[in-house]
């Protein structure tokens, strides 16, 4: 059996990966294809950003900013104790590998949303990889477990010196840039709950974006609907975690299963994503919601 914060780590992933899925079911339910134009849209939006900020972290830091970086330096989440992954290739211009087992694909699948998670398949990867790479990079994912009958994920990421204009090579690559000496890099251990919280926030902030853009507030009441179907979801997951430890269904073990903290005040990760009336929705449609089924116990 998983320790308490092991399972809460698998928690925290699952709820953010459902986030996206039950978003996108109320989305594709009301506007159809152009509905998922929209959804792949945000989706494009959350990956770039994504990627910048991976890129300027890397800067700060004083590494090249190239494939071997992008995967080895850093990372903003702990790793999933389910996630299993075979690496072929690893250096400066490719990354090559198959991921054999992906919690992300295992609950779209268990929940009928396989759809939908390799919309974000398609769409995130791309745009966060090669975003990251002054949109310089490839991306080619061959197969998904997000696909039917496909039996791993095959990444080929890649990033050609030849490709760069002369200013970008000296930042991607050690070789053009005389005298470079690689920085002794420690990164703090990444925080499960800070972790995705941030990215859930983005998420659902670009997701809403464009949504509003293309339908207005049609739009907006399909988010606010997933909204509420989530929160329930994610509550009752809460539940069955507390029973399973043998620890009280509270505000506590919410917290420490969901990303998304019920009051948005106690933490600083909203800044910069409070248009379209992010937070409110959210604090209208998602916290009543997880609050009436806390007061079921």
């Amino acid at each position: 059996m998983y320790s308490y914060e092991e399972q809460c780590v698998m928690d925290l992933s699952d709820n953010y990966t459902l986030l996206y899925s039950f978003l996108g079911r109320e989305v594709l339910d009301a506007f159809g294809v152009e509905g998922e134009r929209a959804f792949r849209e945000g989706t494009r939006r959350y990956g770039r950003d994504r990627g910048q900020c991976s890129r300027e972290k890397h800067q700060a830091l004083g590494v090249k900013i190239n494939m071997k970086s992008l995967f080895s330096v850093g990372g903003d989440l702990p790793p999933d104790p389910r996630f299993h992954r075979e690496l072929q290739e690893l250096n400066p211009e490719e990354r090559v590998s198959h991921t054999l087992v992906c919690p992300m694909a295992d609950i779209w699948k268990a929940y009928g949303e396989r759809e939908i998670g390799r919309m974000y398949c398609e769409e995130f990867h791309p745009a966060c990889y090669n975003h990251y790479a002054f949109d310089y990079g490839h991306t080619n994912l061959a197969k998904t477990l997000t696909q039917e009958k496909d039996e791993y994920c095959a990444f080929n990421v890649v990033l050609r010196a030849e490709n760069l204009p002369e200013e970008l090579k000296p930042l991607c690559f050690a070789e053009y840039d005389p005298g470079y000496v690689e920085p002794k890099v420690e990164v703090p251990k990444a925080n499960g709950k800070r972790g995705f919280e941030t990215l859930s926030i983005k998420l659902y902030y670009y997701l809403l974006e464009a949504v509003q853009e293309s339908f207005g507030e049609e739009g907006t009441a399909a988010i606010a609907r997933g909204l509420e179907k989530m929160a329930l979801d994610g509550a009752q997951r809460a539940r069955n975690t507390a029973k399973a430890y043998d620890r009280p269904f509270d505000e506590q073990v919410v917290y420490d299963t969901y990303p998304l903290t019920l009051d948005p005040s106690k933490t600083d990760l909203w800044e910069g994503y409070r248009a379209h009336g992010a937070v409110e929705l959210f604090e209208r449609c998602f916290v009543p919601v997880v609050r009436t089924e806390l007061a079921k116990g």
